[in-house]
């Protein structure tokens, strides 16, 4: 009775993490997610958000799942000291734990890059 019961929860555990999705693409600032895939989770593996800092100011970000050959490793002010860029990574493993946040209107968008333009334009003169 104890091996089928056992036998029942591995079959459920197996069914349950078989199922974990995660997001998948590089986030930029004002512009959100580019190129946003999903991805299944592997067995024994995890989702995986990489932040990437020049300094203080964030760059991107890489969502992505953790596979065998790229296992994730939390990390936290990991430094490229030939570039001066900071890299934070965390893991999870739950069904879209690395879910990014909405994506931005372009509305947003537009009025940024006009503004952009205008001081560029500004300058120029």
């Amino acid at each position: 009775m104890k091996g089928l019961l056992l036998l029942a929860l591995s079959t459920l555990v197996c069914w349950v993490s078989a199922d974990i999705h995660c997001h998948s693409c590089y986030k930029i600032p004002l512009i959100g997610c580019v190129d946003r895939q999903s991805c299944h989770l592997e067995p024994n593996q995890q989702c995986m958000t990489t932040k990437v800092y020049l300094g203080k100011m964030w760059l991107y970000s890489n969502l992505r799942c953790g596979t065998p050959q790229e296992p994730c490793h939390a990390a936290f002010n990991q430094t490229n000291h030939k570039l001066g860029l900071t890299y934070n990574t965390t893991c999870c493993r739950t069904d879209n734990c690395n879910n990014p946040a909405p994506r931005p209107t372009p509305a947003l968008a537009l009025i940024f890059l006009t503004s952009l333009a205008g001081l560029g334009l500004w300058l120029l003169h």
